[in-house]
């Protein structure tokens, strides 16, 4: 029987990632597979390190805010996404520390995100 862990209602939406780690900046058109108050879930083309402390401004597409956050990368899974493909990973990143106004934008991303699913 399968037993929900999260502590968020978690949305799927698309976004642009800037991650600053270990004084690297990288870039990405992620695919954030999820995202709620707790943490993000993306598809990255670059497996990161476990445990690795992250800065992320995300920027949802369709919207003209950005969010600011420290995290944790807390876990990579190396997947295809189609056979005979390269590797991609999909990533974990725990939320360390946020402002409250951050918090807030991410709130009403998954509140409207649930709303549009139904």
């Amino acid at each position: 029987m399968f037993v929900e862990r999260r502590r968020h209602t978690r949305a799927a939406i698309m976004c642009r990632i800037t991650m600053l780690s270990d004084l690297r900046i990288l870039a990405f058109n992620a695919d954030i597979l999820n995202i709620g108050e707790g943490g993000i879930r993306v598809l990255l083309d670059q497996k990161l390190q476990v445990p690795i402390p992250v800065e992320l401004e995300v920027f949802p597409l369709d919207k003209k805010i950005m969010i600011r956050c420290k995290g944790e990368v807390i876990w990579v899974n190396e997947t295809y996404k189609e056979k005979k493909s390269l590797p991609v990973f999909d990533t974990g990143i725990k939320f360390t520390g946020m402002q409250d106004a951050d918090k807030i934008e991410i709130k009403k991303l998954v509140l409207l995100s649930t709303f549009d699913e139904k």
